[in-house]
């Protein structure tokens, strides 16, 4: 199998970055507004959470999972933290619960994903 050109790993970087910039704007928003639909709230936030497992892996596939789940919960503390300071919103750790489930739950997938299908994986995450 022939693996991916170095742009590809290139965009997987920046798709993660542009992934937090997405992240933090929604959650920083003051008003959810007619741009961020509204369905229930923390199967909002462990979808969103699992897409930045997936995509962390994508991005920075040499770190070991436990660094990544820490930057990841971090990240998704610190917005949470951030909200407590900008009414409407509020700090709730039912977030934080969807969240870190999500980035377990992304993070398991990958796993799998490396355990049962290892040449994909080696291709598509050097490693």
């Amino acid at each position: 199998m022939v693996g991916f050109p170095g742009w590809w790993y290139a965009l997987c970087r920046w798709q993660f970055v542009l992934l937090l910039v997405i992240y933090t704007y929604m959650g920083l928003t003051t008003s959810a507004g007619p741009h961020i639909p509204q369905y229930n709230d923390k199967v909002m936030h462990y979808l969103g959470y699992l897409v930045a497992g997936l995509s962390i892996t994508a991005a920075l596939p040499g770190w070991p999972w436990w660094q990544r789940a820490l930057l990841l919960l971090g990240y998704s503390g610190l917005i949470e933290v951030l909200q407590h300071f900008m009414p409407p919103r509020t700090l709730s750790l039912g977030d934080m619960m969807a969240n870190a489930l999500g980035i377990g739950s992304g993070l398991l997938l990958i796993g799998a994903f490396r355990k049962y299908l290892p040449r994909w994986s080696h291709q598509l995450f050097r490693g």
